[in-house]
């Protein structure tokens, strides 16, 4: 829907970033920050997606998303990708405005303190599954 604050959104709201820089911070590529490129084609984002989803690129977007899904397969893939993509935001958030180099590392312990936030919330039978997500990040 074009709402995150990307450095592309920023751009052609007009506004100023120091150094003119509109590149994307997680990745040595030099491309320019879209919301595609921050979740999809970075290599950070691509290395941390390799946990729990393979994309099957050069499809439609959605027709990439529900391939995915189906992949998956488990109940609750939509909740995986939000934690999984809301973590890379939080990522490169944290790189930009607290100066706390992104890491893989740090994006799994993450996930997994999520995910286990989440099970305090869900019936039983769910519980194994999301857990089972969580220690199977490499």
């Amino acid at each position: 829907m074009d709402r995150l604050n990307t450095r592309n959104l920023l751009k052609r709201k007009r506004y100023e970033l120091e150094g003119n820089n509109f590149n994307c911070v997680l990745c040595p590529t030099q491309r320019e920050e879209t919301a595609f490129h921050l979740f999809f084609n970075c290599p950070f984002a691509l290395e941390c997606w390799q946990q729990i989803v393979q994309w099957q690129f050069g499809k439609p977007f959605f027709q990439m998303m529900e391939m995915a899904r189906q992949d998956f397969n488990q109940t609750f893939y939509i909740e995986a990708f939000i934690i999984a993509a809301w973590h890379i935001w939080k990522q490169r958030n944290n790189l930009i405005f607290v100066n706390c180099p992104a890491g893989t590392l740090s994006w799994k312990r993450n996930i997994k303190e999520e995910c286990l936030l989440q099970t305090y919330r869900m019936k039983e039978s769910l519980k194994a599954p999301v857990l089972a997500l969580s220690d199977g990040l490499v």
